[in-house]
């Protein structure tokens, strides 16, 4: 399952950038990609801007952010280059 992240004033042509572009899960591993990097920092930072951020699945529901991270939070985490 491939997941995405929107910013404030991104729309969902925004999902083929690789900063809104958090990873993929497969095979008990979450792949990570930048976007992650980045929510990750806003995270620890108390970014402002959390409540607007937006994160989707490949079939275009959304999570929150935390409801992302527990699901995320028992995979083993790779970040791709």
């Amino acid at each position: 399952m491939r997941y995405y992240i929107l910013y404030p004033g991104n729309t969902e042509a925004d999902t083929v950038n690789d900063t809104n572009q958090l990873g993929d899960i497969s095979f008990k591993t979450f792949w990570a990609n930048r976007g992650f990097n980045i929510l990750m920092n806003a995270v620890e930072q108390h970014h402002a801007d959390l409540n607007h951020f937006i994160i989707k699945d490949e079939k275009g529901k959304e999570h929150s952010i935390e409801e992302f991270l527990d699901k995320i939070k028992k995979l083993k985490v790779r970040i791709q280059n």
